[in-house]
């Protein structure tokens, strides 16, 4: 799943650079606002889009959502259990650990601190969605998440996020 996860933020990323997709969303037609404290506060925003993963190029297995670029910070939730979750409130998790529930989000956080880029892995938290339709997902969510890197703090930086998000469809994540 860790491959996966990675595979589908690499790929999650190049996508969102482009941003325009075959349904007629354009880039700014989609939001995120959220509120990090912890380690750091800020205030960020951004867009939002969400995209299909694919295991093998044809198969549709979960689902990437992506928040917040342009900003102070990125985003990158992660289903691998469902392509498109039903409206409802589901778990945030630790990337590569699978919880009891049938669809569990996770991912990893990019947020630059004094001109450098910190990388964060969620730890738990829940998102809601409130739509869940094949051109958009709206929802919230709340979160903690830990550092990764730069590595070897002996003592754990964390940080906790909360916001709102109304994403539109981009293609299909490989």
């Amino acid at each position: 799943m860790m491959r996966t996860t990675m595979r589908t933020v690499a790929a999650a990323s190049l996508l969102l650079a482009a941003c325009g997709d075959s349904s007629g969303n354009e880039p700014g037609t989609s939001t995120f606002a959220g509120e990090i404290s912890g380690a750091h506060t800020v205030s960020v925003s951004g867009e939002a889009v969400f995209g299909v993963t694919l295991d093998d190029g044809s198969n549709a297995v979960g689902l990437a959502l992506i928040l917040g670029e342009g900003g102070a910070a990125r985003l990158f939730l992660a289903s691998t259990t469902t392509p498109r979750p039903k409206v409802g409130t589901y778990d945030i998790e630790r990337p590569g650990f699978p919880g009891g529930s049938d669809t569990v989000f996770a991912g990893n956080v990019g947020l630059v601190v004094n001109g450098a880029l910190e990388g964060y892995d969620t730890r738990s938290g829940t998102i809601t969605l409130t739509r869940s339709a094949y051109n958009g997902v709206a929802g919230s969510f709340q979160l903690r998440a830990v550092r990764t890197s730069p590595c070897c703090d002996t003592t754990p930086v964390q940080i906790f996020i909360s916001g709102t998000f109304d994403a539109a469809q981009i293609s299909q994540v490989p």
